[in-house]
Formats: structure tokens, C-alpha cells, sequence
């Protein structure tokens, strides 16, 4: 399991944000600290589907988040961390290949965002250049 990288208050004070500011933050934090958060195992990671039945992979900012959103839903599962270098590399051309969107900071099921690969990688460049 992922250690604390905030603490439950902090990480409930981000929860309680509104979406637009939870995108925003979930940027920042991704520049400033080069990572950021899915959950899974060792085997697979968790993708949701919204109400137009696309495929999202849910992202956090943070494990504590990433970890109370999903903590205790199925044996083995934590938070992983991904270097954001990382996945823009390898992770975005699989999630092409998947078909796949992306869910900024989901809170109890409802995405502070969903963005397309290419909307991602350009905020998450833009973020990355004025970190």
C-alpha cells in the first residue's frame, strides 16, 4: 500500500473542491511532485465507464485520495504511482489503443473532469513547462 503523501484532512479539504478547482489542482500537484496516482494491483489497473459508455482511467493527485475513494472496494487494490514523464511516454499511446479517456480526480463517482488523451497531454505539458 501507498504511504500518506497528505494527510485525511488535507485530502478531504481537496475532496470537498469544486470540479474546475480539482482539475486545477490535480495539475499542479502532478508538475509539482513529477507523479501521479491510479488504482489497481499487480495485474490490472481500474477503468470506469461513464453514462456514454466510454472508457475512463481514473486519476488522483494524490495516494490519500486515490486511497479514500477506493479503499477496501477489492482485496489488493492500492493506489500505484506513475511518473508523469512516464505516462505521458507509454501510458497515453496504450490509453489510444484502449480507446480510452481520462477521469481527473473522481469524487464519490463524479469526475471533477473527463478528458480526451490529447486534451491531457496538453495541459499536463503546459503544467509540466511552468512548474
Amino acid at each position: 500500500m501507498a504511504p500518506d503523501d497528505i494527510s485525511r484532512g488535507e485530502a478531504d479539504k481537496l475532496r470537498r473542491l469544486a470540479e474546475e478547482a480539482r482539475v486545477t489542482r490535480t495539475f499542479e500537484v502532478i508538475a509539482d511532485r513529477g507523479a501521479l496516482w491510479v488504482w489497481g494491483d499487480e495485474d490490472e489497473i481500474l477503468f470506469t465507464e461513464d453514462a456514454a459508455r466510454r472508457t475512463l482511467l481514473p486519476i488522483w493527485p494524490h495516494a490519500t485520495v486515490a486511497r479514500l475513494e477506493n479503499e477496501g472496494e477489492v482485496d489488493g487494490e492500492r493506489a500505484i504511482r506513475i511518473a508523469a514523464d512516464v505516462f505521458l511516454k507509454e501510458w497515453l499511446p496504450q490509453l489510444e489503443e484502449d480507446d480510452a479517456d481520462i477521469a481527473i480526480f473522481p469524487v464519490e463517482d463524479q469526475h471533477a473532469a473527463v478528458l480526451t488523451r490529447a486534451e491531457f497531454r496538453a495541459r499536463m505539458t503546459a503544467a509540466l513547462r511552468l512548474n
